[in-house]
């Protein structure tokens, strides 16, 4: 019975940690109510709308992004932040070295603070190819 509870135990915390290293899917958004699915290469005015709860409630002072997933030379920039309700507005710009390219990626962004993450989003990530 004790080896029984030991392993339900073990296959719980498993369980929670797999699900706490999910990355949470989000939006962006224009600032203005608009709402879209992905943010845009070249742009400068999307946000990433990420729920104040996964904070803390509040937006920390030193919040800065670390992000994965993207092609090398595709970059997003943290500019600044808001508070809209219930969401914090994460406004970033997005650039690339080259437009030569498609972009079609899933970027992984590490939402920081006080030298630990707060929450992983994930958010698509797109732009068109105009190079020659």
């Amino acid at each position: 019975m004790k080896k029984m509870l030991l392993t339900v135990a073990a296959a719980l915390s498993l369980a929670t940690t797999a699900f706490a290293a999910t990355p949470m899917t989000v939006y962006a958004t224009d600032g203005n109510g608009g709402e879209f699915q992905g943010l845009y290469t070249e742009s400068s005015w999307m946000a990433i709308e990420v729920p104040l709860n996964t904070l803390g409630g509040t937006v920390p002072g030193d919040l800065s992004i670390a992000v994965s997933g993207l092609p090398a030379g595709t970059y997003i920039t943290l500019d600044s932040v808001s508070v809209e309700g219930s969401n914090a507005l994460l406004f970033v710009s997005v650039t690339r070295d080259s437009t030569d390219g498609n972009v079609n990626a899933l970027a992984q962004i590490n939402v920081n603070a006080g030298g630990s993450t707060l929450t992983t989003v994930q958010i698509p990530v797109y732009g068109a190819a105009s190079g020659e």
